[in-house]
């Protein structure tokens, strides 16, 4: 009984942070740092490099059961977030890159 009320608030707290995420992303612009997207949406979920280990893919909650998650991608070099997708089909990119 106590693990499933564990799971269960576990996934309110799950939701709600995507919930939050959800609003915030949509205020989001590309083109600043990455530290400063990671303190509006919190730690991503996972994080993957492209091959040549220039860019990073960081993936964020944006719901419970997301049909597409928030992404977003960073260019290592300068750690600038060059591109911001909030999971509904717009992506929006940095225009410097």
């Amino acid at each position: 009984m106590f693990g499933a009320v564990a799971v269960a608030v576990w996934g309110v707290s799950v939701y709600r942070q995507g919930q939050a995420n959800l609003r915030a992303c949509g205020n989001l612009e590309p083109g600043g740092q990455r530290s400063d997207l990671i303190q509006v949406l919190g730690v991503p979920w996972s994080t993957k490099a492209n091959p040549a280990k220039t860019r990073l893919i960081l993936t964020f909650p944006g719901s419970l059961f997301p049909v597409k998650p928030l992404h977003a991608v960073v260019n290592v070099r300068d750690d600038v977030v060059m591109e911001v997708d909030c999971g509904d089909g717009r992506i929006k990119t940095y225009d410097k890159y």
